[in-house]
């Protein structure tokens, strides 16, 4: 019954604003030091004293709607004080699990290397991941199925680290049962990680790139931003 109530419970309308991560770097946190040795595809976006933050943006663009979603519910994590790392994953190449099973047989780490390799250190820091994604033929991108395959290398006896979970998702359709694919693959991947999601947003009613412009319900990063403000 929880699970069916989890699934109703999705918010879906239509949604506007974009505030880059950049943009909120220079908002949020102005002394921060932009020198990094992280890869480009990897933005750390501020360093506060609560929870660490690690976002996963599979979208294949930037500031499309998906991002836009993304970086107000950043926003609001960053008003309440959570360390916040974003990754393009759309601008990475992460290849699928091969099946090979050699991380299993040699110390828990995975043989392909690509940008796992730099997400790795990073998923094993944070205390929450937030995924995400635009609805692609009915789920999540593959780009990010693809991240979640590979963490198979780091789990023990198909036991995983411990993470809060949220997820964000964007479409064009904004029918009742729209996201219900996604919402249940949720549920599953914040089962394997030991928690209860700890928050998802999915906003229906998007233009993408069939039309001539991008549109997000301003709605949209209203709620998701509040939705932000909310991690504890």
């Amino acid at each position: 019954m929880e699970r069916r109530n989890f699934i109703k419970g999705a918010l879906m309308a239509t949604g506007g604003l974009f505030l880059g991560g950049s943009a909120i770097h220079r908002l949020m946190d102005d002394k921060e030091d932009v020198n990094s040795s992280l890869p480009s595809t990897i933005e750390k976006i501020h360093q506060g004293a609560g929870k660490n933050v690690l976002i996963l943006m599979s979208a294949g663009t930037r500031k499309g709607n998906t991002d836009r979603l993304t970086d107000a519910y950043i926003k609001g994590i960053v008003e309440r004080g959570h360390t916040v790392t974003k990754v393009y994953l759309g601008s990475m190449r992460v290849e699928g699990c091969r099946g090979c099973g050699a991380c299993q047989r040699q110390g828990h780490g995975c043989v392909v290397q690509d940008g796992m390799q730099d997400i790795y250190p990073l998923f094993e820091k944070c205390d929450v991941v937030v995924m995400a994604s635009p609805l692609y033929f009915w789920t999540i991108t593959a780009r990010l199925k693809a991240f979640i395959e590979r963490l198979y290398a780091i789990s023990v006896e198909d036991k995983y680290p411990v993470k809060g979970t949220v997820l964000l998702m964007t479409s064009g359709d904004d029918r009742a049962d729209t996201f219900k694919q996604p919402l249940q693959y949720f549920q599953v991947i914040s089962d394997v990680l030991g928690k209860q999601p700890l928050g998802y947003y999915c906003a229906g009613g998007c233009t993408g790139c069939e039309d001539i412009g991008r549109y997000i319900d301003e709605r949209h990063l209203d709620r998701v931003y509040k939705m932000g403000l909310e991690l504890l």
